[in-house]
């Protein structure tokens, strides 16, 4: 096996602390401009750094948008597409990077692994943990498993490793043992009968409030990765109160005549759901959202408190954004704007800029480089631990530390993602400053002008006067990624 280099205490490196969310659509912040969810803690986070205002994932699905964040790679690179599959644990991460250079390396809360594996963080706190902690109280919790407002098969299955039961995917073999001992929910409330301390987002903050106090002497990368806003949308009582289902009203649909017909069916379907259970949903992630804000600032008060916040870089992100109603559509899973924009902030007070706002186009998963560039490592070099077919000989993340350092800059031409890599309507996509194309294999192409319709409720794939357009976006997509090439495709 290939060694990295020795390691050695760095007591004056800066710490590394990224706290994540799931699911968190990036213009869901009051520093965003949003009055729709009081977002306080990830606002004093943003007045103390630079907020990159369009980041990009690399694949609106947790576990592949994840798994890029921490390999530094695409996602048709390392091949965890979909929500069961899991990372081959010869790829390094951004977890050996930094322990190869004397730094603590935790993980607390949810990474989607799947599996055992901790991918080079030494402290590894699970939802396992919490589930041991909840004990007899765990039964609220598949509770709220089983009823997702908008996925009723989840109340015949109580299976969701999503959302972390299990939290190692398959672990049951077969049938959930909780099947057919879970209660109906209404959905006229969204209050969850968690008390607001037995919340995995309240556990994961007081547990990473712990590490904080006891790891403070040592360099440390520390991910807290919380749960909310993503599903189940069941709020602490007090939280579900500021949003009450029957007040919540849907956005408007609009026109649907220019999308593609997949996703145009996926927005029929989701349209013919009962209006109730779209309003639960969406009051739900909204009350989420408020809550696991809460959580966050307990963390970054305890990093004031500790003397820590000049020597801690402070990354907040999310792995995907969440569409929330618009177009018609809840979830992710597809390659619109709220999908697949994430927030992004980076704060160091005294050697970041402070209350930055970068516009610059922004790919999140190249925080691994990133990272290592403003706390003085080394580049990383090897995609690897040991090597094998497939590993690329260097990571495909670009560093964004000048954009951090100088948010004016003007950053890279274009960024981009991909979606279903698996099915036969894979679907890719390259985002200019004016421009989004998508490429769908098999059916109608996307274009957008995101200057005249910044919603993208016009596709101007198919008029003629775009033509140029889509032949060099589509040029400039191939010369990144050829679908012809991927090795994920069904047989035709």
């Amino acid at each position: 096996m290939a060694q990295g280099p020795a390691r050695s205490p760095q007591p004056n490196r800066p710490n590394v602390l990224i706290l994540m969310t799931d699911q968190h659509r990036a213009d869901l912040m009051t520093c965003a401009g949003s009055d729709l969810v009081p977002t306080p803690s990830i606002d004093r986070i943003a007045a103390r750094g630079v907020r990159f205002t369009h980041a990009y994932c690399p694949y609106p699905v947790c576990v592949a948008s994840r798994m890029s964040l921490l390999t530094g790679l695409y996602v048709h690179t390392h091949g965890a597409i979909n929500n069961v599959d899991r990372l081959d644990w010869r790829f390094r991460t951004m977890a050996h990077h930094f322990a190869d250079h004397g730094y603590l390396t935790a993980l607390l809360g949810k990474m989607h692994f799947n599996d055992a594996h901790k991918h080079g963080f030494e402290y590894y706190l699970s939802i396992n943990d919490w589930l041991m902690y909840l004990g007899p109280k765990a039964q609220h919790y598949a509770n709220e498993i089983a009823n997702h407002p908008l996925s009723p098969n989840f109340f015949d299955t109580v299976d969701d490793d999503g959302a972390g039961l299990p939290d190692v995917s398959g672990l049951w073999r077969g049938q959930s043992p909780w099947v057919g001992k879970v209660a109906r929910h209404d959905f006229r409330s969204m209050a969850s009968e968690l008390e607001a301390e037995d919340h995995l987002d309240a556990f994961l903050a007081r547990e990473t409030v712990d590490f904080l106090r006891r790891h403070r002497d040592q360099p440390f990368l520390c991910v807290a990765s919380f749960m909310k806003p993503h599903t189940p949308l069941y709020a602490p009582r007090e939280w579900a109160a500021r949003y009450p289902v029957e007040s919540i009203e849907l956005p408007p649909v609009g026109d649907l005549s220019s999308y593609p017909p997949h996703l145009q069916n996926r927005i029929r379907h989701m349209q013919s759901l009962d209006p109730l259970l779209r309003k639960a949903h969406r009051a739900g992630y909204l009350a989420n959202l408020a809550f696991v804000d809460k959580c966050l600032g307990q963390v970054y008060d305890a990093l004031e408190e500790l003397g820590l916040v000049e020597n801690t870089l402070v990354v907040y992100t999310s792995d995907h954004g969440e569409m929330n109603g618009d177009h018609g559509l809840f979830q992710k899973f597809c390659l619109f704007e709220p999908s697949v924009q994430v927030p992004l902030i980076l704060s160091q007070p005294g050697r970041l800029p402070q209350g930055a706002v970068c516009d610059a186009l922004t790919e999140y998963f190249g925080l691994y480089p990133t990272l290592a560039e403003l706390v003085g490592l080394e580049p990383p070099t090897r995609t690897a631990q040991v090597p094998f077919e497939g590993a690329p000989d260097q990571l495909e993340a670009t560093s964004f530390a000048p954009l951090t350092l100088s948010p004016d800059l003007p950053g890279p031409e274009a960024v981009f993602s991909e979606y279903n890599l698996r099915s036969p309507l894979c679907s890719y996509m390259v985002r200019t400053r004016r421009h989004k194309y998508v490429y769908n294999e098999g059916t109608l192409d996307e274009l957008y002008d995101h200057e005249a319709d910044p919603g993208e409720t016009r596709n101007l794939a198919g008029d003629s006067s775009y033509a140029s357009v889509v032949s060099e976006l589509r040029d400039r997509l191939f010369a990144w990624y050829d679908p012809a090439s991927s090795p994920y495709r069904p047989p035709q």
